[in-house]
């Protein structure tokens, strides 16, 4: 193996987890603390919400780009995820 093709499969996985995990759970996190804050969502920790939202993207993702046959399947998958998420964290009326 070359330098170059050993170099690029050491850059490329980690380029990929920066860009399709550590970017999207920071700015996740970055909004959950806002909604918290705001009294919008339970006091829950804010990157433990941001990887239990997004890991089901990531996967569908992933699906979709093996399978791309699957995107109506996988959208009504993130879909119910979204949903399901939204009512377990989310703060109803009057409870705090």
């Amino acid at each position: 193996m070359t330098p170059s093709k050993a170099s690029c499969r050491e850059v490329q996985p980690a380029l990929f987890s920066e860009r399709y995990v550590d970017r999207m759970i920071s700015y996740h996190a970055g909004i959950f603390r806002s909604l918290i804050a705001g009294g919008e969502i339970r006091d829950e920790d804010p990157d433990t919400l941001a990887w239990m939202y997004v890991s089901p993207v990531i996967t569908l993702l992933s699906v979709c780009d093996r399978q791309p046959e699957r995107e109506a399947e996988s959208l009504e998958k993130l879909d119910a995820h979204v949903k399901l998420f939204f009512r377990t964290f989310n703060i109803e009326r009057g409870e705090k």
